[in-house]
């Protein structure tokens, strides 16, 4: 891998850190190079009828666009999909890396609080005092570098035990 694209692959782990540090009710993070996507995942306890969500969606669809709109940026994807296991939803949004924003990211989660409220799963872990000191500019920077087309890797990013976990598919996999 040249040095380059270590440098991305970095800074694109280093996003997902700081996404699931700052949003403690974003469950997990992913990159997706195949369809050059990030996956945001939300976790939702409680019976809620799926009309609740298509409701949602289609809310939340309209927000983002405006915010989309306003920022002179055209949507390439935006997927929302929920599956239901016993009494807890996991919601799963995909969004193109070409259009995303911090801006966006941070509507999507406060939409999420306001419909669902105490329902949605947030981890009760503090994350501010670690070493992510990153600024909104630099996180910004680390957004617009993936939607210029640069190599991504396919990441997926968690909380486990009071720790943030980011793993490259590929290395953990052992393949490449």
């Amino acid at each position: 891998m040249p040095h380059k694209d270590a440098y991305a692959a970095k800074g694109q782990g280093n996003l997902l850190a700081f996404l699931l540090a700052r949003y403690p009710q974003l469950g997990t993070v992913q990159i997706l190079p195949q369809t050059r996507t990030m996956r945001l995942g939300f976790f939702v306890k409680g019976s809620w009828k799926m009309e609740s969500f298509a409701e949602f969606g289609s809310y939340l669809g309209e927000n983002i666009g405006a915010v989309a709109q306003l920022a002179g940026k055209e949507i390439g994807c935006f997927d929302l999909r929920v599956s239901r296991h016993d009494d807890l939803s996991v919601i799963e949004i995909d969004r193109d890396t070409g259009s995303i924003t911090l801006e966006e990211i941070a509507l999507i989660v406060a939409l999420l609080e306001e419909q669902f409220g105490t329902y949605l799963i947030r981890s009760d872990d503090d994350f501010q005092g670690d070493d992510l000191n990153w600024d909104d500019g630099a996180v910004q920077h680390v957004l617009e570098d993936i939607s210029r087309g640069v190599h991504l890797e396919e990441l997926f990013g968690f909380r486990e035990e009071g720790r943030i976990m980011v793993f490259c598919k590929s290395t953990a996999s052992g393949t490449s």
